[in-house]
């Protein structure tokens, strides 16, 4: 019997060891591939088509490789980057 070498199955995986949250790809926060989307309220909304800027309520994180939304915030400190 021929000895097997375990290869990765997804290399593009992004194995880190933190405790942050990860999609099921194994891509964090601040991988390349996972956006940050925005949700305001219905001002916000409004002055966004207005052109003025707007402060938002929520900030998700989606893979964009598996199309998953695997982590959420409403810290201020990470809303006012998105500002």
């Amino acid at each position: 019997m021929t000895a097997q070498t375990s290869a990765p199955s997804m290399p593009y995986r992004n194995h880190t060891t933190s405790g942050l949250p990860q999609c099921p790809c194994g891509h964090g926060r601040d991988h390349y591939m996972v956006s940050a989307e925005a949700e305001y309220r219905l001002l916000g909304y409004i002055q966004l088509a207005f052109g003025i800027s707007a402060r938002p309520t929520k900030v998700k994180y989606r893979c964009r490789r598996c199309d998953t939304v695997f982590a959420a915030t409403t810290d201020p400190a990470i809303l006012d980057k998105h500002y």
